[in-house]
């Protein structure tokens, strides 16, 4: 195996060429939405933005993955991913159990809506194509499962005729795997010639074929043989790249595997770009009576510390297999805490500041003297004391700046414990980053938080501070390699000044994507780093009424608002990539939102936390001129939520 200078840089799977490199990179923790042998005969949509996955977790149940796995189970990289294949009913010690058949749409497919404008006769060479690959796809995946050679051993191979009387047209069963092969091959040679030539297919109806995905309803576990013997326990058919074939036949695709209502496991992944933006307006809402939806990016969301543990896996695997393996482990390369003491001087500036500041904020009034009293009495980490003094600041803001208030009681311990809480804590400390140069973004946990759930956008983050990690051990190979928390903030700033610069050329209405995104942003901004730090430790998401979602979605009404339109798109766009994510129905004061939080990584450019759950809310209007003009500081500040 050609050993890796970085690992992190092998992005998605198909550029992982080795199998046995594949299963040893692979996280376990992928598989968390399988929970038992049932999930592997189900009809699923698998979704997600760009680097979700998908492809990555089909590709785990192809026979040359489950061989290589089932081969090294005994390793130490490959004893847990066994385990969990084993519980999900895919293994057992003795082989592998499922039959997976992989297949991309991404084979101009779409080009077949060129060919004539009758939507039946599209819909019959599309799926008589579509068939014909899914067999020739399931005869390769079948030799390669029992270890036998391609072409040469098809005739070990055979198909029976179900009991039903259904099986390929014009081929009589029961076949030989040669038989099989020969009637798919021509069935698709003579649909890709008919696309080449200018004549195309003149008479569908004529075409021996079907009109809908007839290859899963005679190929099943019991009557595909090798050597008179079923091959698998089950079959799992899995079509990767939907979002490439045409609406409408992504529409005919679903409703053939629905209503054929089959006993295989059928996966078909697509990213969110396919979606409508009525759907993807509505994606927490999804349901699937038939089958499952997963979205992979909202699973994550829902389970953010089981995500953590997922990425900071998958990236001791590939730090492991880097050059020479000499390497520690990946998490322990990222210091995480600024208590050393080359942070000593810069706290100690700051508590004074800070105090000074304070007193003589309070010089005229005796109603904090037991708050002042229990900060002076503090002792530990300088950190924790100038964090506890800067907190304190936060509130007598909040109390100064109160003008309800009409007596001046002396205010006691026990009112500043009550609010003085995690959240403050959190404000506290990236109002000291910002004034006094402090890195806020570094270590394992942070680094996990701004991938936004999605592996790839953690794997492009892990892979630069990883080459920091690299280079070092070249410069000194017996000097620990670590990264500082200023050179991790630094690191990660420039990939979030890329994700910025890569949105008005990457997504779909990128300008007006970009335009959103950075008033949204730039509220926050203003909005998280007023004195009193309200809704700390701050805001990083809008929210707009369920009703303005429902407005979005009403055909009628977005043609009278165009201007609303064009924020849904954007929305949508920005749902689609990772950019956005949304929460429906959260309930706040009595009203119902749809909050949309800004992607983690987007945020470290404006320095804004990484919490969820703090938002502000605002109307269609008000986002829609965001999108025109960008956002304006208001000459007073908006009335709380």
């Amino acid at each position: 195996m050609r050993e890796l200078r970085n690992p992190f840089r092998l992005r998605a799977s198909e550029h992982i060429e080795v199998d046995f490199t594949f299963v040893r990179l692979f996280g376990p923790g992928v598989l968390e939405f399988l929970k038992n042998d049932r999930d592997l005969n189900q009809v699923r949509i698998i979704r997600s933005a760009p680097g979700g996955g998908k492809t990555t977790l089909m590709r785990l149940f192809t026979p040359g993955s489950l061989l290589t796995l089932h081969r090294n189970r005994q390793e130490d990289d490959c004893k847990e991913l066994f385990k969990r294949m084993v519980e999900i009913g895919a293994a057992t010690d003795r082989c592998p159990t499922v039959l997976g058949v992989m297949l991309s749409c991404d084979r101009n497919y779409a080009a077949l809506t060129e060919m004539g404008s009758d939507l039946n006769r599209q819909a019959r060479i599309f799926f008589t194509l579509l068939n014909a690959r899914i067999v020739l796809t399931t005869l390769r995946s079948a030799l390669a499962l029992k270890r036998l050679n391609y072409p040469t051993d098809l005739d070990r191979i055979q198909l029976l005729p179900s009991g039903d009387g259904g099986g390929p047209s014009g081929l009589a069963l029961p076949c030989r795997g040669a038989e099989l092969h020969k009637w798919a091959q021509n069935l698709e040679n003579s649909i890709c010639d008919a696309l080449d030539s200018f004549g195309g297919i003149n008479d569908a109806a004529s075409l021996v074929g079907s009109d809908t995905l007839t290859a899963l309803t005679f190929l099943k576990p019991n009557l595909l043989l090798c050597d008179g013997s079923p091959i698998a326990d089950r079959l799992l058919f899995m079509l990767d790249d939907v979002h490439k074939l045409s609406n409408q036949q992504r529409k005919q695709l679903l409703d053939s595997v629905l209503n054929l209502r089959t006993n295989h496991g059928v996966w078909l992944a697509e990213r969110l770009e396919a979606l409508h933006y009525t759907d993807l307006l509505s994606l927490g809402a999804i349901r699937g009576r038939d089958y499952q939806v997963t979205v992979i990016e909202s699973f994550w969301r829902d389970r953010l510390k089981r995500f953590e543990q997922l990425v900071l896996n998958i990236a001791e695997r590939r730090a492991a297999l880097a050059v020479g393996g000499e390497t520690r482990s990946f998490s322990s390369c990222l210091e995480d805490s600024l208590g050393g003491t080359e942070w000593q001087d810069t706290h100690e500036k700051a508590l004074q500041v800070v105090k000074e500041r304070i007193l003589h904020r309070v010089s005229h009034t005796n109603r904090y003297t037991e708050w002042i009293a229990e900060r002076k009495s503090l002792e530990g980490p300088i950190r924790q004391v100038v964090l506890a003094w800067r907190a304190l600041e936060i509130l007598i803001e909040r109390e100064e700046g109160n003008n309800q208030s009409t007596f001046n009681f002396a205010l006691t311990v026990q009112d500043l414990q009550t609010k003085d809480d995690s959240s403050l804590k959190t404000a506290a400390e990236l109002f000291l980053a910002a004034e006094f140069k402090l890195p806020f973004y570094f270590g394992p946990s942070t680094l996990a938080k701004l991938a936004s759930s999605n592996i790839e956008q953690f794997l492009w983050m892990a892979g630069d501070e990883f080459e920091e990690i690299v280079s070092a051990n070249l410069v000194d190979p017996n000097k620990p390699a670590v990264i500082s928390p200023e050179r991790q903030e630094a690191i990660l700033t420039q990939a979030s000044r890329s994700l910025w610069d890569q949105i008005p050329r990457r997504v779909t209405d990128g300008r007006a994507v970009h335009r959103l995104l950075n008033g949204i942003a730039d509220f926050s901004k203003w909005y998280t780093y007023r004195p009193s730090a309200p809704n700390d430790p701050g805001v990083n998401a809008i929210a707009i009424t369920m009703r303005d979602r429902e407005k979005l979605m009403d055909k009628t009404y977005v043609v009278r608002y165009p201007e609303h339109e064009r924020l849904a798109s954007a929305l949508a766009s920005a749902l689609a990539n990772n950019l956005l994510d949304a929460q429906l129905d959260y309930l706040c004061k009595g009203e119902s939102w749809m909050v949309l939080n800004l992607n983690r990584l987007l945020c470290v450019r404006n320095r804004l936390p990484l919490n969820y759950g703090k938002f502000k809310e605002k109307s269609l209007t008000e986002l829609s001129t965001w999108m025109e003009d960008g956002f304006k500081n208001p000459q007073k500040d908006p009335k709380l939520l």
